[in-house]
């Protein structure tokens, strides 16, 4: 009897189609979550990579500090677009002030090595600010789905982790260097910066969307883009964890197409990144706040097209050719595209517009 249900049970498992997530193989335990362990275990027995994040703090959720519990009915807190402005603008604006200073005060050009080391450590540090300032803010306010728990920095992969971040941070303004780069000239800022920012981002999201929206649909594409999509209640750090060809795709490829259609000074480019990629880190945070991208959502948000936080989170938690919001600076070209999905916790009735965080 017993060899009859196993013949039965293989001939079920071959009849079954198995999707392109069931032929990769799942990274711990839970079938479609990131295991991560590893930051509960004694310090010893942590690896390079291991240390590095957490001498960085950037963990989302550190042992023994779980997000505050969410009451039953509770509205979702709307985080101003201002308020991240006010946040946003001065320490992105200020080594384009110390470099300002610098060729004034001296007479001198900055070298373009020196310069990408000057920028290098100042994306660094802008980076792990605004991680700090997503993962304090979902402590307050917890996270989307918040039944679930987030997926954190996978053991196994803890170094790819922290290496697609370096990357992201390291390519980003070299690749800014070689296109857009002067020494002789002074870094300055225009006052249409920001309709710069928002046709800036517009423009990045086309290309993007295209791109993305082709990896999900397309069968042969979705292999470099599963990886990205292991982590279905994601966090900031895993914002560049992808693929190798979906990496280079992210950090060089759509930059590249967007400043050949809208070349701009090594300036504006740096303000632009700088936002795109607190955006880009914000909406894979999970925290629950109303919470529009800040280049281009009070504009777009008067036709319906704004993005936020839960619409990104939305797109992980669906897989393959099920998925949507494609776009991650805006919903522009997914509302042209009739690629939206209705949001489910930030609806107009169910946002508190009197709770609003400042930091």
């Amino acid at each position: 009897m017993s060899t009859i249900t196993e013949t039965m049970t293989k001939t079920e498992q071959a009849s079954t189609p198995k999707s392109l997530d069931q032929k990769k193989p799942q990274i711990g335990s839970k079938p479609h979550m990131m295991t991560a362990t590893w930051h509960l275990k004694d310090p010893s027995e942590w690896d390079f990579w291991q240390r590095f994040l957490i001498r960085l703090n950037v963990l989302q959720q550190p042992a023994g500090c779980p997000p505050a519990p969410l009451k039953e009915g509770t509205k979702v807190p709307y985080y101003p677009v201002w308020r991240q402005h006010l946040w946003i603008a001065p320490r992105a604006a200020l080594p384009l002030l110390i470099h300002h200073a610098y060729m004034r005060l001296t007479g001198w050009t900055l070298h373009p090595v020196a310069a990408f080391f000057f920028y290098f450590f100042s994306f660094k540090i802008f980076a792990v600010a605004s991680v700090r300032k997503f993962n304090r803010l979902a402590l307050r306010y917890g996270y989307f789905d918040g039944k679930v728990p987030r997926d954190g920095v996978p053991d196994v992969m803890s170094r790819k982790v922290a290496l697609s971040m370096l990357l992201t941070i390291s390519i980003r303004p070299l690749f800014a260097l070689f296109v857009a780069y002067d020494r002789y000239e002074l870094p300055t800022l225009s006052p249409w910066l920001p309709l710069q920012i928002f046709a800036y981002a517009c423009i990045l999201d086309f290309y993007f969307y295209i791109y993305h929206r082709a990896m999900h649909e397309v069968p042969w594409l979705w292999k470099h883009h599963a990886l990205h999509h292991r982590t279905k209640h994601p966090n900031p750090l895993l914002s560049a964890f992808a693929d190798s060809e979906q990496e280079w795709g992210d950090i060089l490829v759509i930059p590249l197409l967007t400043w050949l259609t809208m070349p701009i000074s090594f300036s504006t480019w740096w303000m632009c990144t700088l936002y795109i990629l607190y955006t880009e880190a914000m909406g894979h945070s999970g925290v629950r706040l109303y919470w529009q991208t800040p280049t281009t959502g009070p504009i777009l948000r008067l036709f319906d097209m704004d993005l936020c936080l839960e619409d990104h989170d939305q797109h992980h938690r669906n897989g393959w050719r099920k998925s949507s919001n494609y776009g991650k600076q805006t919903r522009l070209w997914d509302t042209i595209f009739g690629s939206t999905r209705s949001r489910i916790e930030c609806t107009e009735d169910n946002i508190d517009w009197v709770n609003t965080p400042w930091w």
